[in-house]
């Protein structure tokens, strides 16, 4: 089996691009969730992140790892709302010109914060237009394409959760992370796995977007179909070269899926029980444990609120509270 494109050693380093300017976020405990599934259930507050996202941590690693040259000609990427934020809030600490190229879908929320970093914005009809015009613009104009999963430096970004999980829990039985191009689960899993391979690394998919469940059942990489889903963060197509595949089938022992119900569910779930605002993919994972699936009885679990960024409008919407307030 080829070697893995990341490993502690890079993971290591990127923690150290990163102090100073992400935050070693809360691993709280959650006494309602325990008792809902009879586990000792953690909750990992990325969505208290200094962007409302994990997502600023890669970008981070990635744009510290750049050389002189490609610091001067600049980024660009392709993103539903998260990735380029903390594309941009990176790009804005280091002095790096960054172009996001938009789904016309993205959250209004999120683009207003886009603008606020004075960022070149670019929109396009779907995520993978955007995808194909970012790599596109990437080749013409010498920039560098950052992928908010497909990337080595953005990985082992991610990858610096896994480590801050492991200083406040060692004895951690359980991950469980939401999953869409997989560069969380895949810096996360190789993290615990490396310290640690008898912790189990779960991964919760859009069931609107089941790419690497289908993978793995079929063995490959195949083509999947997609269905609209509120959590765009988790849902679109992903390339069958991304590095992503190899790193999933070596860390992730269990990958399952959430309906838009149930990730509605949860996001009520979290304002009700803990006051946390969780857009649709952050709440991916907490979906996951309000079944309460009995595998993770006793045990002791770490989950990922994975980000926050969603408007008020739309999230009173999808929860049902501006039809409660009528």
């Amino acid at each position: 089996m080829s070697a893995m494109p990341v490993t502690m050693q890079d993971v290591l380093v990127a923690r150290s691009h990163l102090r100073g300017w992400v935050r070693h976020t809360p691993l709280e405990h959650s006494f309602e969730l325990s008792r809902h599934a009879d586990a000792d259930v953690w909750m990992k507050l990325e969505n208290t992140q200094v962007t409302g996202s994990f997502k600023v941590r890669g970008p981070f690693n990635r744009l510290q790892l750049l050389s002189s040259e490609e610091r001067h000609n600049g980024v660009v990427a392709s993103t539903a709302g998260n990735h380029g934020i903390g594309l941009a809030y990176a790009a804005k600490q280091l002095g790096i010109a960054a172009h996001i190229f938009l789904p016309e879908s993205a959250d209004p929320s999120k683009v207003s914060v886009l603008e606020s970093y004075d960022t070149r914005l670019s929109r396009f009809p779907d995520i993978e237009a955007a995808r194909q015009a970012g790599m596109q613009a990437a080749e013409e104009q010498g920039l560098v394409y950052v992928s908010a999963y497909s990337d080595p430096a953005v990985i082992a970004g991610n990858g610096t959760i896994g480590m801050e999980i492991l200083d406040d829990m060692p004895d951690v039985e359980v991950a469980v992370v939401c999953v869409g191009g997989g560069g969380l689960v895949s810096g996360i899993g190789t993290m615990l796995k490396t310290v640690n391979p008898n912790i189990e690394v779960w991964g919760v998919e859009a069931a609107n977007s089941p790419t690497f469940s289908t993978w793995r059942r079929e063995g490959e990489p195949v083509v999947v179909e997609m269905r609209p889903s509120i959590a765009e963060g988790l849902s679109g197509y992903i390339e069958p070269e991304t590095l992503t595949w190899a790193v999933v089938q070596r860390v992730v022992d269990r990958m399952l899926s959430v309906s838009d119900d149930e990730m509605i569910e949860a996001m009520r779930w979290a304002m009700e029980y803990h006051r946390y605002i969780l857009e649709p993919s952050g709440a991916a994972a907490l979906a996951l444990l309000l079944r309460a699936p009995a595998e993770l009885r006793g045990r002791r679990v770490a989950l990922t609120l994975s980000g926050r960024n969603v408007s008020l409008q739309r999230l009173m919407s999808l929860t049902g509270y501006e039809r409660r307030a009528d």
